[in-house]
């Protein structure tokens, strides 16, 4: 009996000492929750909505500002807001309860459950599309590549058709991480199929009915009843533009609607699950997989999970026009943060790390203060090495040259920025903070620099002086070309002496250039001043036949083909 009395009194101590150590400090948190959106709206502003979870009880739960701005209606816990990319964990958890019943094999060809699609060169797997190691191209860059404009009418089915005309992959899967949205639309046509029935339906009846977030709804099509859906908007200078789409009904890697109070029971699910149960929950919050050189995959189902401030934290940030959302899980600490907003220009990752920093900033890594950084007087000779034109490995180009006692960057479009010495190689350029550090070789010639900004490395390579093309040997590269899976043309014209691609409308519209500008390189290798790195291909009898431009994000290896 002493026995079984010690037994239980050891236990409730651990129990006690285990909810003492997720304590936080709760006190005046709405007030200050609050406070942090008052810095970045007005009440009659578009704001959102921000819910905090701890041991699966709500210690804040509000509504901010205007879900229509014109007409002044203030935005509520029943709100419906556009998720954008928080919806992949939605459409990860349909699978993953597929799964559970033994409808499908996560390890199994994608091909098995999508037979219409192309016969690629390599097995594409469902754990591929999970974790973004497909090689499947995103839709979104599709659309900007292949002319067709956001404002149109676009359906999931849209979707499928663009990934299958494009048959291209990235790269060979497993060997890379990159986003796709196109691999979460096949995710929920996957469902369909498996699932046996459409995708908003099996989300309704397996997830959000199960859980009673009975106003939860995935925007798949016209007519739909949408009396409580917030517009979404950006700040401009007199006021705010609606900018939200109308006309977008593809689903997958999004457009799931859902309110404040439908998300607070998502969120307290995965402290306590109803649906699902806790080794599910375990797979979500832990990286489980590599990629083929060894590389941990920090993305699982839906979830990125990374370390925040010393801290596991799962989390998930969508944007879409005029909408923003973020929703992050601290599971060692039994807490859920989400934020969703109608207003993009309010950073959701941002309120969200900050309303973490109220109740956190005990448990979380003190930020060590950088050593100040003293400022040197410019030694001119020992400067002169690092004068000449540096190439990033994106393209851009830069020139760096000594005016008096003085450094500075020529960057592309004329700005010049003045370059502050800190040491005898390294430079600062205060009005954007970055640092370049010069590496002189052994015997002090300099042909590499590193641009270091936001806590990144990017290289570049001294330009080594080439002959320059004649008017005849750069005719050779123009004329009509094509991307012959998304049928769009790219033209490369020669004027004033200089190669340039034009771009269809859609770049124009949304990346802000309707040309490229070439810069010869060697060979048939250029640089772009927007698209990074392209080179020329050519048949068997030397005759150019057409261009590939080697990385624009979420594409790789676009292939053009001349007509």
């Amino acid at each position: 009996m002493k026995k079984l009395i010690i037994s239980i009194m050891l236990t409730n101590a651990i129990l006690l000492a285990s909810l003492c150590s997720q304590t936080l400090p709760t006190e005046n948190l709405s007030e200050k929750i609050d406070s942090l959106m008052a810095l970045q709206q007005k009440p009659d502003e578009p704001g959102g909505v921000i819910t905090v979870i701890h041991n699966n009880k709500v210690l804040h739960q509000k509504a901010y500002g205007v879900m229509d701005w014109e007409e002044g209606t203030k935005m509520t816990e029943n709100s419906l807001i556009d998720l954008a990319s928080v919806a992949k964990q939605f459409t990860a958890f349909a699978i993953l309860l597929l799964e559970e019943q033994g409808k499908l094999d996560l390890d199994a060809d994608i091909r098995q459950y999508l037979p219409e699609l192309p016969e690629y060169e390599y097995t594409i797997t469902v754990r591929n599309l999970l974790q973004h190691t497909s090689g499947i191209a995103s839709t979104d860059l599709l659309r900007v590549f292949g002319d067709i404009h956001f404002d149109v009418e676009w359906t999931h089915q849209d979707d499928i058709n663009l990934i299958k005309k494009y048959a291209q992959l990235n790269f060979e899967p497993n060997t890379s991480f990159e986003y796709s949205n196109g691999g979460y639309a096949l995710l929920a046509s996957i469902v369909e199929s498996t699932g046996g029935m459409h995708f908003a339906e099996f989300l309704r009846e397996n997830i959000f009915e199960p859980l009673g977030m009975n106003s939860s709804m995935v925007n798949y099509t016209a007519g739909q009843d949408l009396q409580h859906m917030s517009k979404g908007y950006r700040s401009i200078p007199d006021g705010f533009e609606h900018i939200s789409s109308v006309n977008d009904f593809s689903y997958g890697p999004g457009n799931v609607l859902s309110t404040l109070n439908d998300m607070i029971l998502w969120g307290q699910n995965f402290l306590n699950p109803k649906l699902g149960n806790e080794q599910m929950m375990e797979r979500i919050f832990n990286p489980y997989n590599t990629l083929e050189n060894g590389d941990s995959i920090m993305y699982t189902y839906g979830f990125y999970v990374r370390t925040h401030r010393g801290l596991r934290a799962v989390s998930h940030q969508g944007g879409v026009p005029g909408f923003t959302s973020n929703l992050a899980i601290y599971p060692d600490e039994n807490l859920v943060i989400i934020v969703m907003l109608n207003n993009e220009s309010i950073r959701s990752i941002a309120m969200t790390n900050a309303v973490a920093g109220l109740l956190l900033s005990d448990k979380f890594t003190p930020v060590e203060p950088e050593k100040p950084k003293v400022e040197i007087p410019l030694a001119t000779e020992k400067a002169e090495p690092f004068q000449g034109t540096y190439r990033m490995e994106d393209g851009m180009e830069m020139t760096f040259a000594i005016e008096g006692d003085e450094f500075w960057i020529l960057l592309p479009g004329d700005t010049r920025l003045r370059l502050y010495p800190y040491s005898e190689t390294s430079f600062l350029m205060k009005e954007i903070e970055v640092f370049v550090s010069f590496i002189p070789e052994n015997d002090g010639e300099v042909n590499q620099m590193i641009w270091r900004q936001h806590g990144r490395d990017n290289h570049a390579s001294r330009l080594i002086e080439t002959e320059p093309l004649t008017q005849e040997q750069l005719a050779l590269f123009a004329g009509d070309y094509y991307q012959p899976y998304l049928t769009t043309d790219y033209p490369v014209l020669l004027e004033d002496d200089r190669l340039k691609i034009m771009m269809p409308s859609s770049i124009k519209r949304y990346l802000g250039f309707e040309s490229v500008q070439l810069s010869h390189i060697r060979d048939d290798l250029f640089a772009t001043d927007f698209l990074g790195m392209m080179e020329f291909t050519r048949d068997d009898n030397g005759q150019v036949n057409g261009y590939t431009i080697f990385s624009v994000g979420r594409l790789k290896d676009i292939i053009f083909l001349r007509k």
